[in-house]
């Protein structure tokens, strides 16, 4: 095999997400041709993949250093120096890739994220700009300039390009898997819930009674699992329903209309002091907050979880699904929401802006997240499913612990870290806070405050499916 047909290959196995074989690749090449830019540059590309961001730029810089005018090149290697904090060097690399070539979209957008952290918003948005004026069709870079703007405050604008994003990608008819992991994976909550949401929109006329073939076709994978497959973990989509089921396997195949209320979202009648006062009171802060929502608001919301189709987000320890903010998890209603409840406590809030937001969708026969603390300043936690669909009154909902996370603990540590986040709520004396989960139920705490769901005990059926929606606002360390 050719050098120039064994970098094909390698590119093909990057694509696939085959990492260690595009690797050996990539090193056989290097081993007679070290001087091969394309070899180089791939090679650094799947060391950056791997997560080796130093390997990654040092051969990377061998790449533009044989060929000055690689211009992905120089754009990797501005994301490799980005990783490792190297701020200037991504910009300086970043720039060169667009003076190279000035229509290459993802170079804009890559540079207006460095921008970002650098704290140059203005260039930063201009970036984002220019990489969607060149791609207007790509939902990674409508998802950035999204993301960037919702961080800005402007959450409707961002929420309108998440929709245009989410249109792109995920399409019903497309014969080509919506994501990179819809190729081979699934799971079983995964297959179980869409049948059942499926034959929830033929029965009410929301899709044709030809979905019905479709929910069986996912019972019919979910039988053709391994019988080994555990219920929450992730499998391989039997062979003999992968191509049937691309066409419609985590696509928007309907989406409901929830926009905004002319009288309002909130409760009108919140006593807002006194929630801000409680949440002072429980320092560092922790309250909740009943009937949160106006019964309009609350109807609609629900029926948007429920109708549409944009629990993509699945492999999840327990087996729950997600929905995500940039990727359908948008409507005009949410960012009503978003923006009252900022506006209504702001001593809760102080400036802080929304900068996530996502919904999960749990399974009545597995339970919820374990121990973890979230990358903001104040975490906003509700439910929508109703009280009777709760077999435990005085569960269901969530535990906060009174102790926050250590300022040193990065992210990886007290989200994933369960067994040192155990050792530390004990050696600290931490006392948990149990809140039981009531519909139009919202928890507000200070979000370096250890939470967890607490055990679930729900009815089985499609709408009683628990249902929690999550909005962080602010940066960790104080509020914005």
């Amino acid at each position: 095999m050719t050098a120039e047909a064994a970098l094909e290959h390698a590119r093909g196995l990057l694509q696939a997400g085959r990492l260690a074989e595009a690797e050996e690749v990539c090193r056989r090449v290097l081993a007679v041709r070290p001087r091969n830019a394309d070899a180089l540059y791939l090679a650094g590309t799947v060391a950056c993949q791997n997560g080796k961001h130093e390997e990654g730029a040092r051969l990377l810089r061998q790449a533009v250093q044989v060929r000055p005018s690689h211009a992905d090149a120089h754009d990797n290697l501005g994301n490799a120096y980005a990783e490792l904090g190297r701020r200037d060097e991504a910009e300086a690399a970043f720039r060169r890739a667009i003076e190279l070539d000035p229509d290459v979209a993802p170079a804009h957008s890559n540079l207006g994220g460095v921008l970002q952290q650098m704290g140059r918003l203005d260039e930063a948005e201009a970036s984002y700009r220019k990489a969607v004026a060149l791609a207007p069709r790509h939902p990674d870079l409508l998802g950035n300039l999204g993301n960037f703007l919702m961080h800005r405050g402007h959450t409707d604008e961002a929420f309108a390009i998440f929709e245009r994003a989410t249109a792109i990608r995920r399409r019903p008819g497309d014969p080509q898997p919506a994501a990179a992991q819809d190729v081979h994976w699934t799971s079983a909550t995964k297959l179980r819930h869409d049948a059942e949401q499926l034959r929830y929109l033929v029965d009410r006329g929301l899709l044709t009674p030809d979905y019905e073939r479709v929910a069986y076709d996912y019972e019919g994978a979910l039988a053709a699992l391994p019988a080994s497959t555990d219920a929450a973990g992730t499998a391989r989509l039997p062979e003999a329903f992968r191509d049937r089921l691309a066409p419609v396997y985590n696509r928007m195949l309907y989406r409901a209309e929830a926009p905004a209320l002319p009288g309002g979202a909130l409760n009108p009648k919140l006593d807002t002091a006194a929630i801000e006062a409680d949440y002072r009171r429980n320092a560092p802060g922790i309250t909740y907050v009943d009937d949160l929502l106006r019964p309009e608001a609350l109807d609609s919301l629900r029926r948007f979880c429920l109708e549409s189709t944009f629990w993509f987000t699945y492999g999840f320890a327990n087996g729950y699904l997600g929905a995500q903010g940039e990727d359908g998890f948008s409507c005009p209603l949410l960012s009503q929401i978003i923006e009252e409840l900022r506006l209504a406590v702001p001593g809760i809030m102080g400036d802080s802006r929304l900068c996530k937001i996502w919904a999960f969708k749990y399974d009545s026969q597995l339970q919820g997240i374990e121990v973890h603390a979230d990358a903001a300043a104040v975490n906003v936690n509700f439910w929508i499913t109703p009280d009777d669909a709760n077999l435990d009154p005085e569960g269901g909902g969530l535990i906060v612990w009174d102790k926050e996370a250590p300022t040193d603990w990065d992210f990886e540590r007290f989200n994933r870290g369960e067994d040192a986040i155990r050792g530390f709520l004990s050696d600290q004396g931490a006392r948990p806070v149990n809140i039981p989960h009531r519909q139009n139920r919202a928890v507000l705490f200070h979000s370096d405050l250890f939470h967890e769901t607490a055990p679930l005990n729900f009815r089985e059926g499609y709408e009683n499916r628990r249902i929690n929606i999550t909005m962080l606002y602010g940066e960790r360390g104080g509020r914005e």
